[in-house]
């Protein structure tokens, strides 16, 4: 019996359904936008693109507008890696489904928070047309439409033939969310990167030319590969050279993105769906994006400090603003309600502005010398008398001492500002204003700030903080346990700086990582005893970490017909046999190193001509992990 760690090109992934896991604030922000589009390509690595002269339009763009150099995908197999695209997760194995998963998805999300999507699709006979294939049209290309939120009889018909999209654009009724999928010769699946190319010349112009890719607007153009090269390159990062589905090169266009930029930073597939759930301000993001970090390297933005979103505010509202932009910012702007109330030269705010009492949207704009207009709102809600804490923010995690920062004010002059923790007077000073450091301990706490005007009103500010030290948790696996491999790793990293990334080592080796505060996925990991590592580095610079030990359990398989050095006459019965619990889900038969049967299924029953003679008998099982268990044996037909 042996076991050999490789990636199989059409590797099925057991479900991983991530838990309940709070999504993180996102290290820098990403511009808003309710016009994301997103057109996936198939099957190549960053090395057969980027420089390719059989794509010029591809590299064009990578040129012009943002190019992420670091960018893997989670793994192989067409369904299953389009899946943490738009999950977060595996979900499914199985190509040929035609299965409606209850798992948490973008669609779902979207639907949450009001918002509307589209699937167009090049072939498609009609919309919501449920088959595997029609044409050059393939299901297993249509993520989308594998969900319980997508294919009720009214979502489904949201699956749509690609010339749509033009009569859509007519009536200005393109969705919030556009998920496009060029056909298999279109796409370079089956059809040449030279194609590919054609076809994204004579369409993604469309796109470009609508005014949400205007100077100024929010739109925003991912172009992907959903995996690498299926033979060979299996890289999970430029550290890692296995495990994965390779290296893909990835563009971000719009006007919010920098231009001409090259990002380093290393990617996967959950960290784009984290960056759609950013700009579209989900409430929730899918599984594994819940912990990625946003690719927000790769945009100019406005970063409004005061006020915070939502926040009860009194007039004047004080505004503060600066930004982080490739190109000089030469002047900035405050617009309430869409009306211009403030210009600056430079590229910082920092004002107080009336504004009447009741809700208002307030927009910070910035104007860059490369002609570039970039734009935050935030909603707040103005009230005659308010307490407005600008420093931590509601539900932060911080360390200790806490940095306090508040003001009282509106119709009335406040005289005294007091802060309450936990229910105990822990400070206060006259003035209106507060700026002080808190010794808090570890764990939980509720502040309060009061603030009491000059008529002896108390009006209140309360919000949550949480004081850690940097820590990690490691909700799976159990330590100790003995179970298969691929291991379901759930991990999380928390601390008074944001995590900026985590790493998973067995020993001394580096197995998987991620951008990000935490680790979701099925991991390959050999059999035998493992000290599992999960290290975490923070915006400070700390790196942390924990370990966990395990044992990994072999998968024995067991052929039960014919028997080693057996004389049997053809056809030969065959029967086989894995472990009913192990995660095995394909099983092969070899005669002499050919592939004569395949079964999705975890026992072998059947029968095979085979020639009279001596022949070496190799039965194999696939795990979910990539990873291969044989056996082998002589037997003579006669």
């Amino acid at each position: 019996m042996k076991y050999r760690a490789i990636f199989l090109p059409v590797v099925c992934l057991g479900l991983w359904v991530l838990g309940l896991v709070a999504i993180p604030a996102a290290h820098a922000q990403v511009p808003q936008s309710k016009h994301i589009w997103l057109v996936t390509e198939e099957n190549h690595s960053y090395e057969n693109v980027i420089g390719n002269s059989s794509m010029p339009y591809f590299n064009s763009l990578a040129k012009k507008y943002g190019l992420a150099t670091e960018y893997y995908s989670n793994q192989h197999s067409s369904l299953t890696a389009l899946m943490w695209l738009v999950a977060g997760q595996p979900v499914t194995t199985n190509n040929n489904t035609t299965s409606c998963f209850n798992v948490n998805n973008v669609v779902r999300q979207l639907l949450a928070n009001g918002l509307t999507w589209k699937s167009y699709q090049v072939d498609l006979p009609y919309a919501g047309f449920q088959g595997l294939s029609w044409l050059n049209y393939l299901r297993r290309h249509n993520p989308l439409i594998d969900f319980t939120d997508a294919c009720t009889p009214a979502q489904e018909l949201n699956s749509v033939p690609y010339p749509q999209l033009a009569a859509d654009m007519a009536k200005n009724a393109t969705p919030n969310f556009a998920y496009i999928t060029p056909n298999v010769q279109e796409d370079a699946h089956n059809g040449t990167l030279a194609q590919a190319d054609t076809w994204l010349s004579q369409n993604v112009p469309a796109i470009l030319a609508r005014p949400e890719f205007k100077p100024g607007g929010d739109g925003l153009l991912f172009v992907v590969f959903d995996e690498g090269n299926l033979s060979g390159d299996n890289r999970c990062s430029s550290h890692i050279s296995n495990g994965c589905g390779g290296r893909i090169a990835t563009l971000l266009i719009g006007p919010q993105v920098k231009p001409a930029y090259q990002s380093t930073v290393s990617y996967l597939h959950p960290n784009l769906l984290r960056t759609v759930c950013d700009a579209m301000g989900l409430v929730s993001c899918p599984g594994a994006a819940a912990l990625a970090s946003p690719m927000s390297d790769l945009f100019n933005t406005v970063n409004v400090q005061a006020p915070v979103a939502n926040a009860q505010v009194y007039s004047p509202v004080r505004i503060q603003a600066t930004t982080t932009n490739s190109s000089p910012v030469y002047a900035m702007q405050v617009y309430v309600d869409h009306a211009l109330h403030y210009s600056v030269a430079g590229n910082a705010v920092n004002t107080s502005l009336p504004v009447p009492l009741g809700n208002h949207f307030i927009v910070v704009q910035s104007w860059d010398k490369a002609g570039g207009i970039h734009k935050t709102g935030v909603w707040v809600n103005v009230k005659s008398q308010s307490v407005v804490v600008n420093s931590p923010t509601p539900n932060a995690i911080t360390g200790s001492p806490v940095n306090l920062q508040a003001s009282g004010g509106g119709a009335s002059s406040v005289n005294t500002m007091k802060v309450y923790v936990d229910g105990t007077l822990s400070y206060q000073v006259k003035g209106g204003t507060i700026n002080t450091n808190l010794a808090l301990g570890a764990g939980p706490h509720k502040l309060a700030v009061s603030a009491l005007d000059n008529t002896g009103n108390v009006t209140t500010n309360t919000l949550a903080v949480n004081v850690q030290n940097p820590s990690i948790t490691i909700a799976s696996p159990a330590a100790n346990a003995s179970l298969y491999s691929p291991v379901n790793i759930l991990t999380s990293a928390q601390g008074p700086s944001p995590v900026k990334a985590v790493k998973l080592f067995g020993g001394s080796s580096l197995m998987y990582e991620v951008t990000g505060a935490g680790i979701s996925a099925p991991i390959r990991v050999s059999p035998g005893s493992q000290t599992l590592t999960v290290q975490a580095t923070d915006a400070a610079g700390r790196t942390f970490s924990k370990q966990v030990k395990v044992n990994i359990k072999s998968i024995p398989v067991t052929a039960s017909s014919p028997l080693p050095n057996a004389s049997v006459k053809s056809p030969v019965a065959f029967k086989a046999t894995v472990p009913s619990g192990s995660p095995v889900y394909a099983m092969q038969i070899y005669v002499d190193n050919v592939c004569k049967y395949t079964v999705n299924a975890q026992t072998i029953s059947t029968s095979l001509a085979i020639s009279k003679g001596k022949h070496y008998i190799v039965v194999k099982a696939w795990d979910t992990g990539g990873g291969t268990w044989t056996t082998g044996f002589n037997i003579n037909v006669y």
